[in-house]
């Protein structure tokens, strides 16, 4: 393994640990209505997905995984802009409060989309391909 393959490697599992903290602060939510966890996770979900619809400049919240070319590709590959604009509209939502079941149905559709995230850098951090390791 080359030192470009062990970044792009960090860089996967970057992802997959950051998407795991949304699952499970979507996961409380939709279980017990507790937003403790959520309102922690949620501006970093937004603004990472956010970074992957547009060239906006992040604030702080979504900087860790926006930044990199693989960690992008990899949300850029599993959902075209639409879902993911979409998915930033259902976390605001929930970013906005409510105790309803629409918004609990609303999370656990986000938690089905962060594990699919959370899958597709796992595998990548298995199995990096030739092109995450150079950026190109």
């Amino acid at each position: 393994m080359t030192v470009a393959s062990d970044i792009a490697r960090d860089h996967y599992l970057t992802l997959a640990l950051f998407s795991r903290r949304i699952i499970e602060a979507l996961r409380d939510f939709s279980k017990s209505g507790k937003r403790t966890r959520l309102r922690a996770a949620l501006p970093a979900a937004i603004e990472s997905l956010q970074a992957t619809t547009n060239a906006s400049h992040p604030t702080g919240y979504g900087i860790r995984v926006r930044r990199r070319y693989d960690q992008v590709r990899t949300i850029t590959d599993l959902f075209p802009n639409s879902a993911r604009v979409q998915m930033i509209r259902k976390l605001r939502a929930l970013e906005s409060g409510g105790d309803s079941e629409t918004q609990r149905e609303a999370a656990n559709k986000a938690a089905q989309f962060f594990y699919a995230i959370e899958n597709r850098a796992l595998r990548n951090y298995r199995h990096p391909s030739p092109r995450a390791t150079t950026g190109k």
